[in-house]
């Protein structure tokens, strides 16, 4: 039962290792951003609890029929929704969200995050929960208890110990002795 407990608590860590380095090296090394889908707009292809992986895109890559993510207005909210009008003269994007009715006012390219290059689905609750003090607190604790369980039930190195051959003595007598 403890080699099972220490396998799953280890492969616990050690996939939350390489979420955390997969996240840090797409912000750092690709400059992606990653957001969650909060509303409807976008359903059904951008459902409500995706996460976005977001890239930054110069404007002549933005096509029509592209999502894009963008800053809406002076509160900053964000908002991913369709391409569909470019006018390459003043560079303002026109967009609209797949369950609206209506398109939004157009942006300028200045106010684009990115485009978005995946999404994966019910992965956004996760960042959303996990952006509140609350759900903070309740990960760190979570961490920090798979950490402890794999300590506390890692093979134990004083067993191993027992197990293993005496350390070499020396015979004859004690050191002093055999260099006279």
């Amino acid at each position: 039962m403890k080699k099972l407990a220490n396998i799953v608590t280890d492969l616990l860590i050690l996939v939350l290792f390489i979420a955390l380095a997969g996240i840090l090296i797409l912000k750092l090394v690709y400059g992606m951003e990653m957001k969650a889908v909060l509303t409807g707009s976008m359903e059904p292809e951008l459902p409500v609890g995706s996460l976005l992986m977001i890239s930054p895109v110069p404007y002549e890559e933005i096509q029509i029929g592209d999502d894009i993510t963008f800053v809406r207005d002076e509160s900053l909210t964000l908002v991913t929704h369709r391409v569909i009008k470019k006018d390459d003269e003043t560079r303002h994007i026109t967009t609209q969200g797949i369950a609206n009715n209506t398109p939004d006012n157009p942006t300028r390219y200045d106010n684009i995050v990115g485009k978005v290059v995946y999404h994966i689905p019910y992965l956004g609750y996760l960042a959303i929960w996990t952006s509140t003090l609350q759900g903070k607190i309740i990960a760190g604790i979570i961490i920090a208890a798979l950490v402890a369980f794999s300590l506390l039930f890692s093979d134990d190195k004083k067993s191993d110990k027992k197990n293993a051959p005496d350390s070499p003595t020396i015979e004859g007598g004690n050191h002093d002795e055999r260099k006279n």
